[in-house]
């Protein structure tokens, strides 16, 4: 994205049985064995340990309290502290994370495909969930659409409730090619990454264009007329646009 293995010592663990023969028992107590016992068990000591670790931590027990109470903050420093790191309130908070509707505006002006004239896209009341949206006219490069309509969204959520209204209003089809629509879109320069959704369709008769851009919250459709711009001629003019 451990098994334990027993100590060397394990399976010997404990009192070893030593064989005692009837003279050995007949034999006084308090007797000392000239000659080795025939199993020399392991020499238990007394463990003086917990006592002694007792101790060493009834000190150390008192000495952290001496030092927490040199150190323990006033009453009068625990009020400043709590001044110095009191948090914005949620107004300030909104005030410093979202920009004003000129500079939203301004931002989605500078997204926009290029071959519109400076007087071509004008600002319009953006819908519910977005910062800024433009309307433009005629997009002068050869198989550009005659309207389009380009929005900022606020946040993802509405990224994708704004295209999915556009696809909602579209007679379906795929693109050409046969491209899958809705489907995916990718950039030349980055093919393993899905840059938004792409869907080709027509609005009484116009054929339409419409993608989304999620990098840049961005929600654009164009479409052309019953003269032209063609469906295959709009898709070429996105290829190279989008």
């Amino acid at each position: 994205m451990s098994s334990h293995e027993p100590e060397p010592d394990d399976d010997d663990t404990g009192p070893l049985p030593v064989e005692r023969t009837r003279e050995q028992d007949r034999q006084p107590r308090d007797r000392r064995f000239d000659q080795p016992l025939s199993v020399d068990p392991r020499p238990v000591h007394q463990d003086r340990r917990p006592v002694v670790l007792i101790a060493v931590a009834a000190v150390a027990v008192v000495g952290l309290g001496a030092i927490a109470w040199l150190f323990w903050p006033s009453a009068d420093d625990s009020d400043a502290s709590a001044a110095d790191t009191t948090t914005p309130d949620s107004t300030e908070i909104a005030e410093a994370d979202s920009a004003s509707p000129q500079e939203a505006e301004g931002r989605l002006m500078s997204l926009l495909p290029r071959g519109y004239s400076a007087a071509a896209c004008e600002g319009v009341v953006p819908p519910k969930g977005a910062l800024a949206q433009v309307s433009c006219s005629e997009n002068t490069d050869p198989g550009g659409p005659l309207t389009a309509t380009y929005t900022l969204a606020g946040d993802n959520e509405s990224l994708l409730a704004m295209f999915d209204g556009v696809v909602g209003a579209l007679s379906v089809v795929n693109c050409p090619g046969n491209i899958q629509s809705p489907g995916p879109w990718r950039r030349n320069a980055t093919p393993d990454e899905e840059a938004g959704t792409l869907v080709c369709g027509f609005q009484q008769s116009k054929p339409t264009v419409a993608w989304s851009t999620e990098a840049n919250l961005m929600v654009s459709e164009v479409q052309s007329g019953p003269q032209g711009p063609n469906m295959v001629q709009l898709y070429t003019w996105w290829a190279s646009h989008s």
